[in-house]
């Protein structure tokens, strides 16, 4: 198994993550953060599963593709010789009932039908690797990672993989009995490489820069309380350590996926952490990762 991509948190995910780190989140938007949360941990646990059974293939998670100006995203990909493997991964709890090409919750509540999310992302893959020159058979399958989850009236020939069948259906995926074909290893780079990382969803909430606390965030438990020595950086809440220079670059990434259209000043990033680490000490960590540029008088940094 090659595992050429791997999986990390959306955007919406580390938006909603911070800004609930920083400021009162309406309870609609921290019902998402939740959710994300709850997804995330799900995906996570497929990727256990996958990791323990080693199948024969290359494996990318969390892809964001383009096809005709539409945006798809795929939790998981599987590419063998002969197929590739498209995954779904559900983390709902409780009871579900499908009925008229619908799902409703016990509550009675209709949820999105990850049958036809499916489906959709099929059909843009399909048409994306056509476009690459690759004719394969694409297998949906729709994995439902949580032992709580129930799901009333099942259609016959639907490919959902409950929590407990997943073992035995990854035992059933190709085993290494041949070597992997180059051409797919050239597939998987291209995918990779279409990968939009700088997606941005148009449903993320609306918040300032003013708006929010600052301080540096703790990474384990969210928390904003600290003290620092010479070369280290302490929650005091939960007693997660780093240096200084990683508190003060990881605070640094956080800005830049709040804020990608600010510019990046040691004046910000100063401001940022709280202005608890020096402005000369800032810009030299700035420096350091960031290629430095003049406007008008003034120095901001972008990406090397």
């Amino acid at each position: 198994m090659i595992l050429l991509k791997e999986r990390t948190k959306s955007v919406t995910h580390r938006v909603l993550e911070s800004l609930n780190a920083r400021m009162n989140l309406p309870d609609e938007e921290k019902k998402k953060y939740e959710n994300q949360v709850k997804g995330f941990e799900g995906e996570k646990q497929f990727d256990f599963y996958m990791t323990q059974t080693h199948p024969f293939g290359i494996i990318l998670n969390d892809l964001v593709l383009t096809y005709r100006d539409t945006v798809f995203q795929i939790d998981s990909l599987l590419i063998t010789n002969d197929s590739v493997y498209l995954y779904e991964v559900k983390n709902y709890t409780g009871a579900y009932f499908y009925k008229e090409e619908s799902f409703f919750a016990e509550s009675g509540y209709k949820i999105l039908n990850p049958l036809r999310q499916i489906d959709r992302s099929a059909t843009y893959l399909h048409n994306v690797l056509l476009r690459l020159g690759y004719r394969l058979p694409i297998y949906s399958v729709i994995v439902f990672i949580n032992p709580d989850f129930q799901l009333y009236s099942l259609l016959p020939n639907q490919l959902f993989v409950f929590s407990n069948q997943l073992p035995k259906y990854l035992n059933t995926l190709p085993s290494q009995d041949v070597p992997l074909k180059h051409e797919r290893l050239e597939l998987a780079n291209k995918l990779k490489e279409f990968h939009n990382k700088n997606y941005r969803p148009d449903n993320l909430p609306t918040y300032t820069f003013d708006q929010l606390k600052k301080g540096i965030v703790c990474p384990n438990c969210f928390s904003t309380k600290y003290t620092t020595t010479r070369q280290n950086h302490f929650c005091t809440a939960c007693g997660y350590k780093e240096t200084n220079r990683q508190a003060i670059e990881r605070s640094i990434k956080e800005f830049k996926v709040l804020f990608p259209d600010l510019m990046l000043t040691t004046t910000r990033i100063y401001q940022w952490c709280g202005e608890i680490y020096s402005r000369q000490h800032i810009r030299i960590i700035l420096k350091k990762n960031y290629q430095s540029q003049l406007s008008r008088h003034m120095t901001y940094y972008s990406e090397n």
